[in-house]
């Protein structure tokens, strides 16, 4: 739904909560929540049941790593009240230096499973072994649908072509594949 409200010298348009200025090319953003001191305190409660003083940091955030991103994404606690509820506990940056938000969302994607760091010779063979599966599955899709292709009544054929011309339904399928490798282009977008 697209609601339009004038505010003097610019229009902005919502749509699904999220405010879009077009004349300035800018996302408008509701403000972070804040969270009282009791709320952090809190969450440090929570996080200090699983650190023990004198512990390495970088152990501790590989395990707590999925933890510590299901507060900001579940629970909708920012980068900055983790950073300040670990502060408080006494969980602090290697050089001892308190965390800020920005830095404790960098640190917790590098240690979570698929994050900036490089993968390990295990999630890479697993990576390869799974894509190997995969390819598999989907060459014995494609197989299946050109056989059933030629065997197809040329009326069939023409609503497969129509669909995969008109409309992104086939997309990702053996039928789209087919089509795609076989010739059969995307129709242009009509101008209106």
């Amino acid at each position: 739904m697209v609601q339009a409200t004038e505010t003097g010298h610019r229009t902005i348009h919502r749509i699904n909560f999220l405010a879009i200025d077009f004349r300035h090319k800018k996302r408008l953003m509701p403000k972070p929540a804040t969270f009282t001191p009791a709320e952090i305190s809190a969450l440090a409660d929570r996080l200090r049941e699983n650190w023990r003083p004198g512990s390495q940091l970088a152990p501790w955030l590989r395990d707590n790593a999925d933890r510590l991103t299901k507060l900001n994404r579940e629970e909708r606690f920012s980068w900055a009240a983790v950073a300040a509820a670990l502060n408080e506990v006494g969980i602090l940056y290697r050089t001892g230096k308190p965390w800020t938000g920005p830095n404790l969302a960098k640190a917790v994607s590098e240690f979570r499973y698929g994050g900036r760091r490089n993968p390990s010779v295990e999630q890479k063979a697993e990576l390869a072994k799974w894509k190997a599966k995969h390819d598999a599955e989907k060459a014995d899709e494609d197989a299946a649908f050109a056989v059933r292709w030629e065997a197809m009544p040329r009326a069939e054929r023409d609503e497969f072509i129509d669909l995969w011309r008109e409309t992104d339904e086939l997309f990702g399928t053996a039928a789209g594949r087919f089509l795609s490798r076989t010739g059969y282009r995307k129709a242009r977008p009509k101008e209106n």
